[in-house]
């Protein structure tokens, strides 16, 4: 049986080439449109291999603090572990610059260990327009030795130069916050909405500043601070949240979980789970839905045998409001949000 070109690319080693620099913040995903494991900083330096068409394999490597290393994740030793994310430093030291966030939980290999740091490495992958090929990849030079006057001129390494050094003295659990993301300015005028592919929401004149809080799929959800009329705003319940979407919750999932939502979404089936439903107990019932509102995501809405009944009711690919607490932003294996449902109003 032939394989398809996204099994192939998983089973086999990855041939590593040139390094390539992240010329952008972008995603790092566990497969091509897959979950996002990481996001990688702007000018963080992987190694390419498999690029099949919009996606390029590469792999990731740096160091973690052990006050952030976790027990085994999937087929992996170790895991990243750390509330919001860990730190992934290019160099063994609290001064070393941040490479990526790893999310929690994200399996990864550890290559060495340099007294509290873990120098680890992890296959995945980026779209390939936010690669920019490393300048030092370009240039093959064959190395001379080194003369007396280079060695008297040459500096003394130091920890923070050095991608192979060791940090000396106590060092305090990295739990330092990631640096605020950089603002943007919007090239021209741009609609709004209000999840990716949902409804427009207003638009934005070009040269407005805004903040990118999370990225997901080519989308990016991003703040934008203004004025209004005390006489326009009203009261807002604030204990049930309407306006964030199914992206929102695969992006921040640890932010998220717990909250309660309330989504208007259409069904699509009553399901079962199965093993493969990480998160969900044996042949507990929820609805395969997509949603919420106009947003082409699908959800797991997990069902107490109260309501079973009543979903079942429901016609196949209508509408209804739901009001559910999020279990999970991004469960396994697929990375659907999975939410407890609990209550149903059809319209």
């Amino acid at each position: 049986m032939r394989l398809s070109w996204v099994a192939s690319a998983l089973l086999a080693p990855a041939v590593l080439g040139a390094q390539a620099t992240i010329s952008t913040p972008t995603a790092f995903r566990a497969s091509p449109d897959g979950h996002t494991v990481a996001q990688l900083r702007g000018g963080a330096t992987v190694q390419r291999a498999t690029t099949r068409g919009a996606w390029t394999r590469v792999k990731l490597s740096g160091y973690l603090h052990r006050s952030v290393v976790g027990g085994k994740r999937d087929t992996f030793a170790i895991s990243a572990h750390a509330v919001g994310g860990a730190l992934l430093r290019r160099l063994p030291s609290k001064k070393g610059a941040v490479v990526a966030l790893l999310t929690d939980g994200t399996g990864v290999t550890q290559v060495s260990r340099h007294g509290e740091w873990f120098r680890v490495e992890r296959t995945g992958w980026v779209v390939t327009i936010a690669l920019a090929k490393s300048p030092a990849s370009t240039v093959a030079s064959r190395p001379r030795r080194a003369t007396a006057t280079d060695k008297r001129a040459a500096p003394k390494p130091h920890a923070t130069d050095t991608t192979d050094a060791v940090a000396e003295g106590d060092v305090t659990p990295d739990s330092t916050p990631a640096a605020p993301p950089a603002a943007l300015a919007v090239e021209h005028r741009a609609t709004l909405y209000l999840a990716p592919d949902a409804q427009a929401v207003g638009s934005i004149d070009s040269t407005t500043r805004v903040t990118p809080l999370a990225r997901d799929r080519g989308w990016v959800r991003v703040q934008v601070e203004g004025w209004v009329r005390e006489q326009d705003l009203g009261p807002a319940d604030s204990n049930v949240l309407t306006t964030i979407s199914a992206a929102d919750l695969r992006a921040q999932p640890d932010k998220y979980r717990g909250q309660m939502v309330r989504w208007q979404v259409q069904k699509i089936a009553i399901e079962t789970a199965d093993p493969l439903r990480k998160g969900m107990a044996p042949d507990e019932p929820y609805i395969l839905a997509r949603g919420p509102a106009q947003e082409n995501s699908l959800l797991y809405l997990a069902l107490p045998l109260s309501l079973v009944d009543q979903a079942k009711r429901i016609d196949p690919l209508a509408m209804f409001i739901v009001t559910a607490r999020v279990r999970n932003g991004r469960s396994e294996p697929a990375g659907v949000p999975l939410l407890d449902v609990l209550s149903i109003a059809t319209r």
